[in-house]
C-alpha cells in the first residue's frame, strides 16, 4: 500500500543506506514550468489551432499521464514526435530565462557534503540541460548528466546507468516531479522520490501510489539522513 513519506514536516519510513540520488530536470532543479506552459501551448494550437489553454486545463494536465494529453487535446498520436521535437528547440531557446526551483541547489550542496553523488537524467536535450548548469554555476554538483530522448524509455535509461555508473539499485533514488518519473520507478522497481513543486500535482502521485511525496527540497535532507 502506498504512503506518504513526507507530509508537511513530518517523515515516515525515510529510506536509508543511499548513495546515489538521480534527478530529474525539468521541474524538479530548473523552474522550466512557464516554459513547459508555452510548449503545451503550441502543441495544442496544432491540434485546435487558435485554442487556448485555460488554468482550469492547466490543472488536468497536472493531475494526468503524459499519454493523456494528446487525446485530451485532440491532437493526432503521429504527430507527437515532431511536436516533442519542436518542444525542445523551444526550451533550448528559452532556458537563459530559467530559474533554478527554489531551495534546490542548497539542498544538493548539503547531500554532496554528506557524500552523496548526485546525477541527472532528462528527457531534456544534454547540452540545454548544460546550458542551465553553466549559468547558475551548478555544474559541479553532479558527476554526469544523461539525456533519453525517447519520452518513455526513462526506465530502460536508469536501467542502463546503474550499470554503466557501478551504482547498486538498492542504493540509488530517483527525484522527479512527473507521473511518468515515478512510473518509470515503479516498473523496474527503483525508490522515487515525488516532488509536488514542479509538473504533477500531489493528488496525482498519491493516486498512482507514490511512496514518497516532498513538498519542499529540504525535505530531501530529512528523508535521506
Amino acid at each position: 500500500m502506498a504512503h506518504v513519506a513526507v507530509e508537511g514536516t513530518a517523515v515516515k519510513n525515510p529510506m536509508k543506506n543511499k548513495k546515489y540520488i538521480i534527478f530529474d530536470f525539468d521541474g524538479t532543479i530548473a523552474n522550466t514550468i512557464p516554459v513547459m506552459r508555452t510548449i503545451a501551448q503550441k502543441i495544442v494550437e496544432e491540434g485546435k489551432p487558435g485554442m487556448k489553454i485555460t488554468e482550469e486545463d492547466w490543472e488536468w494536465v497536472r493531475n494526468h499521464k503524459l499519454m493523456d494529453f494528446p487525446k485530451k487535446f485532440d491532437i493526432p498520436l503521429f504527430r507527437i514526435p515532431g511536436l516533442l521535437l519542436q518542444g525542445r528547440e523551444i526550451m533550448k531557446k528559452l532556458i537563459y530565462s530559467v530559474e533554478p526551483c527554489k531551495g534546490i541547489e542548497e539542498a544538493i550542496n548539503e547531500l554532496k557534503a554528506k557524500g552523496y553523488s548526485c546525477a541527472i537524467l532528462s528527457s531534456t536535450n544534454r547540452d540545454t540541460i548544460q546550458e542551465f548548469l553553466l549559468q547558475h554555476s551548478l555544474v559541479d554538483l553532479f558527476d554526469f548528466v544523461h539525456s533519453e530522448l525517447n519520452l518513455f524509455g526513462k526506465s530502460a535509461a536508469l536501467t542502463s546507468l546503474m550499470k554503466q555508473y557501478k551504482m547498486p539499485q538498492e542504493k540509488v533514488v530517483y527525484v522527479g516531479d512527473e507521473i511518468r518519473d515515478l512510473g518509470a520507478c515503479q516498473k523496474i522497481k527503483l525508490d522515487c522520490i515525488s516532488v509536488t513543486w514542479g509538473l504533477s500535482s500531489p493528488e496525482a502521485f498519491k493516486k498512482n501510489e507514490a511512496q514518497y511525496i516532498i513538498d519542499k527540497p529540504e525535505q530531501l535532507i530529512t528523508l535521506l539522513s
